[in-house]
């Protein structure tokens, strides 16, 4: 047997330098899971700006589905009026006078802003002129292009989400 005096402690060595080792390498992979926790987060944070901006332009669409064939001629009238006056003009189709319903703000995200515009129709290469269309008459039914856009974006502003949606509604050629 081996007396007390000649033994050295290297046990007591390897041990520290092994708890050493798995102790830095838990705090490495803390401080990783903590960085993807935020990742994660922000993702999150993005996701639901997105989502804000998503769920205006699909409430507007919903609302011009359901909406009276009137409100829905005012809103658009009110469009091709001021791209009339300035072609860079837009209008707030749920301004209070059109009755139509905002979709709430999640937690954390502003207001979405919604400016609805007309613009002209895409060029091709036959004339979109009603004079130099064969058989156009009054009462012909020609397509009238708006976009919507909708802007969202976090309370400290660091995070925004800009969506657009174009649609085109059949009218009466103007006189």
């Amino acid at each position: 047997m081996t007396s007390v005096s000649s033994q050295r402690g290297s046990a007591l060595i390897i041990s520290l330098v092994i708890l050493t080792a798995i102790t830095l390498g838990a705090i490495v992979a803390m401080q990783r899971s903590t960085l993807q926790v935020r990742m994660v987060g922000n993702m999150q944070h993005q996701q639901k700006v997105f989502n804000a901006a998503y769920s205006d332009l699909s409430g507007l669409m919903d609302e011009f589905r359901s909406s009276n064939n009137s409100t829905l001629t005012t809103i658009l009238n009110d469009a091709i009026v001021a791209y009339n006056a300035d072609n860079t003009a837009t209008i707030n189709p749920y301004a209070t006078g059109y009755g139509l319903t905002k979709p709430n703000s999640p937690d954390n995200v502003k207001a979405v802003t919604n400016s609805l515009r007309s613009f002209e129709p895409p060029t091709s290469s036959s004339s979109a002129s009603l004079k130099e269309m064969e058989g156009s008459s009054t009462g012909t039914l020609v397509p009238f292009y708006f976009a919507s856009t909708a802007v969202a974006a976090d309370t400290h502003d660091s995070v925004t989400s800009t969506q657009q949606i174009g649609l085109y509604y059949l009218a009466p050629a103007p006189q």
